[in-house]
């Protein structure tokens, strides 16, 4: 089944807070921030296309939640952290009982292809190293709950090495020099960003912080491929149901034990 796409202007990944009816919970309003996954968006031959029904849409409508969706393709850690958005959200939000949700990761872990395809043999980092990306996650967390908030992470969805590679890397850098980077072996894309993943789950199992782990239910699909884009890296629209899916089901479960 061919995933549904709509292309969109570059100005409309820049969506206004979206505040729906009805809340979990009196007044309680859930934000994430995250990049293009929450915000339902992929590559599609270069263009930037956005899934018709999205994971973050479909909760907010069958758990009857406010959502305010403050993702953008491109967002990393990194730059949310040290531009102030999670302490502008902290200010916002004071003695509230609101949920921040924190879905980033993905793009912290990417590289400037093109900068390795003009030394393959040479030594690069990504966008956020990963030593960094640590760092930063536990500032964070520290900072939030030095005032009373305490940040739910979700995991990042597992990737096709492959796919990335011939759909997106490739259009970008080198085919033959940055398989040079890889010494041939395409798994070091994956293995890469499941090292961030990692990251992400220690931070939260340290700093008693809730981790949604959706990234495991989907690696034990046989034909979890067909969860993801064509550009290997973004869930598509069977992908987005699935999450949907699994995280309704989650605090369904929450819910009812906390009345028994």
């Amino acid at each position: 089944m061919i995933t549904p796409i709509y292309p969109i202007k570059e100005k409309d990944n820049k969506i206004p807070a979206m505040y729906l009816n009805n809340g979990f919970g009196p007044g309680i309003q859930i934000t994430v921030i995250g990049d293009s996954i929450p915000k339902g968006l992929f590559l599609q031959d270069k263009h930037i296309c956005r899934i018709r029904h999205s994971a973050v849409t479909n909760i907010s409508e069958r758990l009857h939640v406010n959502i305010e969706n403050c993702s953008a393709f491109g967002q990393t850690l990194k730059k949310c952290f040290y531009k102030g958005h999670f302490e502008r959200w902290a200010d916002e939000h004071t003695g509230s009982h609101d949920k921040l949700i924190i879905s980033l990761g993905g793009n912290d872990c990417d590289y400037s292809w093109e900068e390795v395809a003009k030394d393959p043999l040479g030594e690069h980092s990504p966008i956020t190293p990963l030593p960094e990306f640590e760092s930063i996650l536990s500032a964070l967390i520290l900072k939030l709950k030095s005032r009373r908030i305490r940040p739910i992470f979700t995991a990042l969805p597992p990737i096709d090495s492959k796919r990335y590679f011939e759909n997106v890397i490739c259009a970008r850098a080198d085919r033959d020099r940055i398989l040079q980077f890889f010494r041939g072996d395409l798994s070091n894309i994956s293995r890469h960003q499941e090292c961030y993943n990692t990251a992400i789950l220690k931070a939260a199992l340290a700093h008693n912080c809730e981790f949604i782990d959706f990234r495991s239910p989907l690696l034990l699909q046989k034909d979890y491929l067909s969860f993801l884009s064509d550009d290997g890296i973004h869930p598509n629209q069977k992908g987005h149901d699935f999450i949907t899916d699994f995280i309704c089901l989650r605090y369904a479960k929450i819910t009812e034990s906390a009345a028994i």
